[in-house]
């Protein structure tokens, strides 16, 4: 009985060169070339959502594996945004006699943006539309689109077991930590232009740690004085490659797998990778791919600095969002607030706006130091506020390393009181003679005591 392999790209892809060879290679590995498929979908149409092309793809999937080999089993290879319709699909579609029998074995994500890329939202830019001649995929842009709703909604989704793991699908990362240099020149100038493309800590699309499936949440309720984790996901197995960007025939996290590739060799890493996840089928052989992912990448960070990725979501009381804030990470230096050396970009999520990412770098992390995170709130009115304001959580340098993970994004929910001024909702005693007042629109009298006629 052949095993079947599905393959689904990524965002803006329009031809299944994109895959290069590595269909080829799997063939080669003992996969029956008949029943290894390569997946099309349209991204670039500005209406569509990533749950459209998930239930597509089910739709699609439906057509290949029909209803009498459904409950064989299968594996999934996904690249870039490839990976959030896949999740999106094991969530909503991957559902009652689909799963039955687990037939999805491994699901492989290169390259998953699973909280976002910082690239997302200049795809939406007039000069992206020039670039490909009209529509640039908004929805799906705006899924991708660090700290994203989609991404809260998704990853909420994927912290309850049920939705992937009691369902025998095992989960796999790998993604490059690496910026293309062989152009030196050109680089230093492209990178003072569009440092979006050039950061540290990423393949150049997507960070290290927003393409890490491990991640927690934690929720800071400061009306109900609450801090808690909410969730996490801790056992998936995550490898950052020194050697691989995002894209690209020579660097390519996929599409660098050429028709000459042999797993034996050091330059098709990558190639070997995948096969090995492919191989797994037990949690014991399962577990030997998230011990050897971890040797791997303790090599890739003694060449490459350590990052991490924080995703702050904003609300009151309510649950209504506040768009108007101010975030600080900061340290405690000579008994000073210093804003803290280790944030290395922010980033406010232009569709969701009371969503912020902070990306960290652990380098300039100082653990002697008291650490602390500030929110400052505002309402633009003086007849309600938010409370506490400024709100202000403290760590010892330690208890820092609790919450902010080395390739990983952590969440952080945070609800804020919503308090109403005196001035904005009064009764008067009618006993008054002289009762009737006059008020502005701030609630001050501006006329005592009027006669009444």
């Amino acid at each position: 009985m052949a095993e079947r392999v599905f393959l689904v790209h990524g965002w803006s892809v329009a031809q299944t060169t994109t895959y290069q060879a590595l269909h080829l290679k799997l063939a080669e590995a003992g996969f029956d070339l008949t029943e290894i498929y390569l997946g099309r979908y349209v991204s670039l149409d500005d209406h569509v959502e990533i749950k459209d092309i998930a239930t597509a793809m089910h739709n699609a999937l439906k057509k290949q594996l029909g209803v009498g080999r459904w409950q064989e089993p299968f594996h999934i290879i996904t690249h870039s945004t490839g990976a959030l319709v896949a999740k999106e699909w094991v969530i909503r579609h991957y559902t009652g006699k689909f799963c039955e029998n687990k037939p999805l074995r491994n699901l492989i994500f290169l390259a998953g943006p699973h909280f976002g890329s910082r690239l997302a939202h200049h795809g939406r830019s007039m000069i992206s539309h020039l670039r490909y001649l009209g529509d640039t995929g908004n929805q799906v842009l705006t899924a991708l689109e660090l700290g994203s709703e989609f991404s809260w909604q998704n990853n909420e989704l994927w912290l309850d077991r049920k939705n992937w793991k009691r369902k025998g699908v095992r989960p796999y990362c790998i993604i490059g930590d690496r910026i293309d240099k062989s152009f030196k020149e050109k680089m230093i100038f492209a990178e003072k232009i569009f440092p979006a493309a050039y950061e540290k800590g990423s393949d150049e699309v997507v960070r290290a740690a927003a393409g890490n499936l491990n991640f927690r949440r934690y929720l800071v309720d400061a009306a109900n004085k609450e801090r808690k984790m909410v969730g996490e996901i801790h056992s998936v197995p995550f490898v950052a490659l020194k050697d691989y960007t995002h894209s690209g025939d020579e660097l390519g996290i996929m599409n660098s797998i050429r028709k000459s590739a042999k797993p034996s060799m050091v330059k098709y890493q990558n190639l070997k990778l995948i096969l090995d996840c492919l191989a797994v089928k037990s949690e014991a052989s399962y577990e030997r791919v998230r011990d050897q992912f971890a040797q791997i990448t303790e090599l890739t960070r003694a060449k490459r600095k350590p990052f991490a990725q924080l995703d702050f979501r904003f609300r009151d009381i309510t649950g209504a969002p506040i768009d108007d804030y101010v975030v600080t990470l900061g340290a405690k230096v000579n008994g000073e607030d210093k804003a803290s050396k280790t944030v290395a970009h922010t980033h406010k999520n232009k569709a969701t706006p009371n969503h912020f990412t902070v990306f960290i770098d652990l380098k300039e992390f100082e653990p002697h130091l008291t650490y602390f995170l500030k929110f400052d709130s505002k309402s633009h009115t003086e007849l309600f506020s938010y409370a506490p304001d400024p709100y202000q959580i403290e760590f010892e340098g330690t208890e820092l390393t609790n919450v902010i993970s080395e390739n990983q994004t952590t969440q952080i929910d945070v609800i804020l009181d919503r308090t109403s001024s005196e001035k904005l909702f009064l009764f008067h005693k009618g006993t008054d003679d002289r009762l009737h007042v006059k008020w502005d629109r701030e609630g001050n009298l501006v006329e005592e005591n009027k006669e009444i006629k």
